[in-house]
């Protein structure tokens, strides 16, 4: 039995007999290869060109066979063939079209690895009438593309062997015999009649396109500084992930793009450290405000009270030198020292009374206040005050894990967010075995085509059960390793949150544990040694959990919205 490929023949009209024919070639001997509906596509000069060939017969021993099949009643009258219905046919009629497809096939096989075949093998072509008889067919007579010999009849759906041969043993005007190795055979029906194509999503596929889609729902987020573009000064809140720097730095390269100098102030070093790096203009300056205060002073550490008397001298000398100030992580501008000496309120006038078209817009999260014990005043006294409300880093499930054990709300999220993979919190009985399910998620999330793995803890580095594991701040000279605090403002695609106890839930830490957990954007594990009497803790007197506590453990990571897996 001949190799069909398909195994079963393509869609076809029934009025063709192509399924007769189809199952009539299935009789041939297994040395053939059938091969149904074959098609070739190809764009030269922009232009594109495709053939069908209804069947493309392939013996190594013979050759290759082109044949067009022609059911029902054909015509050919004055020199053009017809159907029918009367209807002309195109590509000059099934010899033309046979003929044609088999000069295609030779070129394809020209621009492959196969061309070598070429000089060892015959091309032939042919056409098959099903509904004709051989006895008829001796008495038609044949236009001139056309010879008996090339022809195929009714008789062939019994015995298409034998019309076969009589095909294949026609001789060639260029003396070409067929004889290709089992090696070559292979290699035609591999690379030619039938490769294996094989599409199949790599490991970070599926975070890519997160990632794409996020970055959509961000560029939607920033049309709220298209309705702003007339407001000189304006005071924006916004949870974790609604796009707060990202929409800070858009504000800042706009004004940028126009030849404006532009101060982006930030309080965390290693923020202002990513904005520089990542997002470097000639006209934006990164620094912190200890940093900006230390360089306008020339001093090792900040003092916020010379800091106010330089500024209140460039106010009175009008010598500022930025058009705008751009302020992000606001909140934790609170700080005694800095909210005493009103730094936010002294640089917003500066921009309003000397700079005529500057502008002063400060971002906020209300929740990550934890560098300061209260807000700057500025903000609070602040005119114009807006809210983000959708967040576009996370995914809906650790949008909920983060902020779940201050709110029972959920998240607001953007129209079509991904609904993302549940947190996972790993319950540990050691440090040892904490240690050992590090590594274990480590290796799980690089078979799932993670790279931008980040380490926090939420305590500091000294007391982290993982410091003497890391040097330099790297885990296997690969993986960041930081504390909350030094991380927030930044993001990665997997967090893994470590040093989780149940203080970490209590009112003064809580917002520690939000700030590392709203940093992941599509993958999110906690570990931690948390026993069952912590997990009931948490539960009754965090939580508000009021119900009978059978599995605390599981039950602890049910509430937080994750899985629970005790190891």
């Amino acid at each position: 039995m001949a190799i069909m490929i398909p195994e079963k023949p393509h869609q076809f009209d029934s009025v063709s007999l192509e399924g007769l024919m189809f199952d009539a070639l299935k009789l041939l001997p297994d040395d053939y290869y059938v091969f149904h509906s074959f098609r070739i596509a190809s764009v030269t000069e922009n232009i594109l060109h495709e053939s069908e060939t209804d069947f493309v017969i392939f013996n190594r021993r013979k050759g290759v066979l082109c044949i067009e099949a022609k059911a029902g009643q054909v015509i050919y009258e004055n020199g053009y063939w017809y159907y029918s219905s009367g209807e002309p046919m195109h590509n000059g009629g099934p010899f033309n079209q046979a003929s044609s497809n088999k000069y295609k096939l030779i070129r394809y096989i020209e621009r492959s690895s196969c061309s070598g075949i070429l000089s060892r093998c015959k091309f032939l072509h042919g056409v098959w009438f099903p509904s004709v008889t051989d006895i008829r067919l001796r008495t038609m007579t044949l236009p001139p593309e056309a010879d008996r010999n090339l022809i195929m009849t009714k008789e062939a759906l019994e015995s298409p062997d034998e019309y076969l041969n009589k095909i294949f043993s026609t001789e060639l005007p260029n003396g070409i015999t067929t004889d290709l190795s089992e090696y070559e055979e292979k290699k035609i029906i591999r690379e030619i009649f039938c490769p294996q194509f094989n599409v199949f999503p790599s490991a970070s596929f599926e975070n890519d396109l997160k990632k794409i889609v996020f970055h959509r729902f961000l560029k939607e987020q920033e049309g709220i500084l298209n309705f702003l573009t007339e407001q000189r000064t304006a005071v924006i809140n916004g949870v974790a992930g609604t796009g707060k720097t990202m929409i800070a730095i858009e504000k800042a390269q706009r004004h940028a793009s126009s030849g404006e100098k532009v101060l982006f102030l930030c309080f965390n070093n290693q923020l202002k450290t990513h904005l520089s790096k990542c997002y470097q203009n000639e006209k934006i300056d990164f620094y912190t405000v200890a940093g900006l205060a230390c360089k306008v002073c020339d001093t090792a550490v900040p003092d916020y009270k010379r800091f106010k008397a330089a500024l209140e001298d460039m106010y009175l000398s009008e010598s500022f030198p930025y058009q705008h100030i751009i302020v992000d992580e606001g909140q934790d501008f609170g700080i005694d020292t800095i909210n005493e000496a009103d730094i936010l309120q002294l640089m917003k006038d500066i921009i309003t009374d000397t700079k005529p078209l500057g502008t002063f817009y400060v971002f906020y999260d209300k929740l990550q206040m934890i560098q300061a014990n209260h807000f700057p005043k500025f903000i609070e006294e602040a005119d114009c005050k807006l809210t983000l409300y959708k967040n576009c880093r996370n995914t809906e499930n650790i949008a909920t894990t983060s902020l779940r054990p201050i709110t029972v709300k959920k998240p607001l999220l953007i129209e079509g967010c991904l609904k993302g993979v549940p947190a996972k919190i790993h319950f540990c009985s050691s440090p040892e075995s904490v240690l050992a399910r590090i590594d274990h998620t480590i290796n799980n999330l690089n078979k799932d085509g993670f790279s931008d793995i980040v380490i926090l803890t939420c305590k500091t580095e000294e007391e982290s059960v993982f410091n003497s594991k890391c040097k330099d701040g790297l885990y296997r000279n690969k993986y960041r390793f930081t504390t909350c605090r030094k991380f927030k403002g930044l993001e990665a695609d997997a967090i893994i949150l470590i040093d989780v106890d149940s203080d970490s839930f209590n009112s003064k830490n809580v917002l520690i544990y939000y700030v590392g957990t709203s940093r992941a954007r599509l993958k999110l594990d906690v570990i931690t040694q948390l026993s069952d009497n912590d997990c009931i803790d948490i539960l009754v007197h965090n939580l508000g959990y009021t119900g009978k506590i059978k599995r605390p453990k599981k039950e602890l990571a049910s509430a937080l919205n994750a899985i629970g897996s005790i190891v």
